[in-house]
């Protein structure tokens, strides 16, 4: 009995120093960061980084991730080394190269400062992602909040980067980013040892892994991002920023998908017992009564907080919160359910439902996008991620056990 209670005590301890570490870094960028550089920037042009950056924030959430979720699966099974995930972070930053160019090219921001820093950024921001791997592996959830502590320490150094030496907002974002590598470098093991670069024996098996899991969470991210970067192309600049700000809270919900996720794999993947469909049953039904405190939350709190943060924005983007941020409740719902499905089906099968969900996506967010504007937007993602919630949720239960 007091053995249970003592498990029961870590996860929940574990689950805090988790979701406080994501939570004070997007506290910081929603509270400060962003709303300083609306301020400094201007509507559009802070739209218009907002659309770039939702490409660097692709980059990480497929690649990093995956690489980060590959190992923690694979450490189960003791085929995990350090060069084998080195070698694929390295030729992931070979790809920002081109897609950084991409980019700017396709936003017509291209120059060589910007190229530059642009390619830092997100290759930085990509082994950021992978880089709390190092904490998660041990359980080791002070470390995981200290990591992203760094970060928001860096971020506001280089929002003062932006303001007294050079307005790149690349810069703001770097000094957070290589401030969390940096830290991982002298206080981890995972970017050190002689196997740095080495491929293991077990290197067919671990890209087989992270292959898998890039394509599931390139979906999912490209889903994710893509109202900054649809309305960016198909509007300007002044309406992705009226839908971010509609959004914010919910997006602030949404990302505790990885510090919650990161607990869950944590756990589940250690889990010796039998996983049963009445234990999926409870995931369920409490990611559900999640969601709905959570959205109530999200509306009550973005009367307050636009309004005080994004006054200019606020007249606008009032009339899309609710529904805008449904949206955003049902995407960490299922992402969250994505990853229980992990301890009882293989990548392959939350690459079919993102498969299916990117389906459904295109045949709703584009066409309702283009037609209807920021309400076609919000109508759009919250019956798609709706959908995926429920289309994981029969998955789950299909693979399972019996009680």
């Amino acid at each position: 009995m007091a053995t249970d209670k003592k498990k029961i005590f870590n996860i929940a301890s574990d689950l805090v120093f988790s979701i406080a570490g994501l939570m004070l870094m997007n506290g910081m960028l929603q509270v400060l960061i962003n709303p300083m550089l609306n301020k400094w920037m201007g509507e559009d042009a802070f739209g218009n980084y907002q659309s770039i950056f939702a490409v660097v924030s692709i980059m990480g959430t497929t690649f990093g991730v995956a690489a980060n979720y590959s190992r923690m699966v694979r450490a189960r099974e003791k085929k995990d080394t350090n060069g084998d995930y080195n070698v694929f972070l390295t030729a992931i930053s070979v790809l920002c190269i081109a897609v950084a160019a991409g980019t700017l090219v396709v936003y017509q921001s291209f120059s060589i400062i910007h190229f530059l820093l642009l390619t830092v950024l997100m290759i930085a921001t990509v082994f950021r992602y992978y880089g709390d791997v190092n904490y998660r592996l041990k359980l080791n959830y002070k470390g995981f909040f200290v990591y992203y502590a760094i970060i928001t320490a860096g971020y506001c150094l280089g929002l003062l980067v932006y303001k007294f030496v050079s307005p790149l907002w690349m810069l703001t974002f770097i000094a957070g980013e290589v401030a969390a590598i940096l830290f991982v470098l002298f206080n981890g093991n995972i970017f050190k040892g002689k196997d740095l670069m080495k491929r293991s024996p077990e290197f067919p098996g671990t890209m087989k892994s992270v292959g898998v899991l890039s394509a599931t969470n390139l979906l999912s991210a490209i889903a994710q991002q893509s109202d900054k970067i649809v309305l960016g192309l198909a509007m300007g600049g002044e309406e992705v920023t009226t839908f971010y700000v509609a959004t914010l809270l919910g997006k602030v919900i949404s990302l505790l998908t990885t510090p919650l996720n990161g607990v869950l794999i944590g756990y589940l993947t250690k889990y010796e017992g039998k996983f049963t469909k009445k234990m999926f049953a409870v995931f369920v039904v409490a990611l559900l009564g999640i969601g709905i405190v959570a959205l109530g939350g999200c509306y009550i709190a973005s009367e307050i907080f636009v309004k005080i943060f994004y006054p200019d924005v606020f007249g606008e983007a009032e009339q899309y919160f609710l529904v805008a941020n449904a949206g955003q409740i049902f995407y960490f719902i299922s992402n969250c359910l994505m990853t229980v499905i992990l301890r009882v089906a293989t990548e392959k099968h939350q690459m079919y439902i993102n498969i299916i969900y990117i389906v459904i996506y295109a045949a709703t967010v584009i066409p309702l996008t283009m037609t209807y504007g920021i309400w076609g937007m919000a109508i759009a993602l919250l019956i798609t991620n709706g959908l995926k919630f429920a289309i994981t949720s029969v998955v789950g239960f299909m693979k399972t056990n019996k009680q």
